[in-house]
C-alpha cells in the first residue's frame, strides 16, 4: 500500500497529539522525523515531523484533523517577558521591514564592493574609505536594531514589543 504524507508539524508535541488522535480512530500512521536528518537541507527549507497515513485513509484522516488544525490556528500569542495573554497586534500603516532590509544590504554591499575592489573602481582615498567604512558600520549597527521595526504585537501587562509570525 501507499503511504500519503498527511501532514509536517513543527514540534513533536504537535505530532504526538495527532498521531494520539489517528490512533484512537483506528488510523495506521507513521512519522519521520526530518530534522534528525545529518545532511543540512536534504528535505528543504522547512523540516519538521512528517505523518504519513495509508492512501486509502487519508480523507478519513484529514476530516478528523481538521479541528486541530484549526484549534491550532486560533491559538492566542503570549507575552515571551512575562507569559502574559494580554497581547494586542500592533497595527502599522506601512511595513518598512522590506525597506530597511534592502538599506541594510545597500550599507553592507556598495562599500563593501569598493573596498575589495578598488582598482575597478579607478580611486581611492582616505576621505572614500572612512565613509565606506562608516557606512558599513552603519549597515551592521541597523541589521541588528532591525527586529525593532518588525514588531507585531505588544504586551498589555508588560509594555514588551515582539515579533510573531
Amino acid at each position: 500500500m501507499r503511504e500519503k504524507l498527511l501532514l509536517k508539524c513543527e514540534n513533536s508535541i504537535y505530532a504526538d497529539e495527532v498521531e494520539n488522535l489517528l490512533r484512537t480512530n483506528s488510523i495506521a500512521s507513521h512519522r519521520h522525523d526530518e530534522s534528525q536528518d545529518t545532511r543540512t537541507g536534504a528535505y528543504g527549507p522547512l523540516t519538521g515531523i512528517a505523518i504519513y497515513v495509508f492512501e486509502k485513509d487519508y480523507d478519513k484522516a484529514r476530516s478528523l484533523i481538521c479541528p486541530v488544525l484549526e484549534e491550532r490556528a486560533e491559538v492566542r500569542p503570549f507575552c515571551p517577558r512575562c507569559g502574559s495573554e494580554e497581547v494586542r497586534p500592533i497595527v502599522h500603516r506601512h511595513s518598512y521591514g522590506t525597506m530597511m532590509s534592502m538599506l541594510c544590504l545597500f550599507l553592507i554591499l556598495i562599500p563593501g564592493l569598493y573596498l575589495a575592489l578598488p582598482v575597478k573602481f579607478g580611486f581611492r582615498s582616505l576621505v572614500a574609505n572612512c565613509i565606506a567604512l562608516a557606512m558599513v558600520v552603519v549597515g551592521f549597527a541597523l541589521m541588528f536594531t532591525l527586529k525593532r521595526f518588525l514588531v507585531n504585537y505588544v504586551c498589555g501587562k508588560c509594555g514588551k514589543k515582539f515579533h510573531r509570525c
